[in-house]
C-alpha cells in the first residue's frame, strides 16, 4: 500500500510539475524565446529553471497578452 501512495503522489507531483513548466514556457514565448527548450528547463530544473525564464530579458515582441500603456507620456 506504501509504494502504491509514493506512486501515486510522484506522478502527481510530475503532473503539477508538467502543467507549471508549461505555464512558465507560455510566458517564455510571451517575451519572445519562443524555444522548446525553455519547456524542458523549468521541467527538470523546477525552481532554478523558473527564476531562469523570469531573468529572462523582453525581446519587445508584442503579442495578445501584452498590453501598452496609453496613460503614459512618450520620452
Amino acid at each position: 500500500m506504501r509504494v502504491f501512495l509514493l506512486i501515486v503522489v510522484g506522478l502527481a507531483i510530475l503532473a503539477l510539475d508538467f502543467f507549471v513548466a508549461k505555464e512558465f514556457y507560455l510566458a517564455a514565448a510571451t517575451k519572445g524565446w519562443a524555444s522548446k527548450k525553455y519547456f524542458f528547463f523549468a521541467f527538470f530544473l523546477t525552481v532554478i529553471g523558473y527564476l531562469m525564464i523570469i531573468a529572462l530579458p523582453d525581446r519587445g515582441s508584442v503579442s495578445a497578452g501584452s498590453f501598452e500603456s496609453r496613460d503614459l507620456p512618450q520620452l
